[in-house]
């Protein structure tokens, strides 16, 4: 006579999980967590880019277009002082670095667009990434080997031009 145990597989009455099936299904949600938050973490900071230099290409056609009517580029507080109205993205911040009769320098950050590699804007508190656009270059992110319009004599991120942000023109320097 064969007698069968209530513990055998094959007879086994009880529903539900393993401990150990329930582990590997664990497992298998980690490993796609761990893969698919650096991606994501990726694409907001490159979305972030993106949105910054479309402000900038906004912005960079006001300046230009108010430079053309007036014979010099102006800063930002002058924009302002013309009655255009402009903003930005949200988190994204620009300004007039320098302007001239010639060319002009917008520098924009974005806090979602990731940390500056470069330090350059550390001694004025600027702690994300920088792009630059001028009237004769596209926008660009300023880097260690090139800084753009911003290795101009004099050019600094401290300029108190005054900035545009999400709720329109501020006063100030941009940071």
């Amino acid at each position: 006579m064969t007698t069968h145990h209530r513990s055998c597989p094959a007879h086994r009455d009880e529903a539900g999980f393993t401990l150990v099936e329930l582990l590997v299904v664990m497992v298998v949600i980690g490993v796609l967590a761990a893969v698919a938050v650096p991606v994501f973490s990726a694409q907001r900071q490159r979305a972030a880019e993106t949105a910054l230099k479309a402000d900038l290409r906004t912005i960079a056609t006001a300046v230009h277009g108010q430079g053309l009517e007036a014979g010099r580029y102006p800063i930002a507080r002058d924009v302002q002082a013309a009655g255009t109205a402009l903003r930005t993205s949200p988190g994204v911040r620009v300004s007039v670095i320098w302007a001239s009769t010639t060319d002009f320098c917008l520098a924009g950050t974005s806090s979602s667009a990731g940390p500056d590699p470069t330090g350059i804007g550390a001694p004025v508190g600027v702690r994300t990434k920088i792009v630059v656009v001028s009237a004769t270059r596209p926008p660009t992110a300023v880097t260690s080997g090139n800084p753009g319009c911003l290795a101009a004599p004099g050019a600094t991120l401290g300029a108190d031009n005054g900035y545009w942000d999400q709720g329109g023109y501020q006063d100030g320097a941009i940071r």
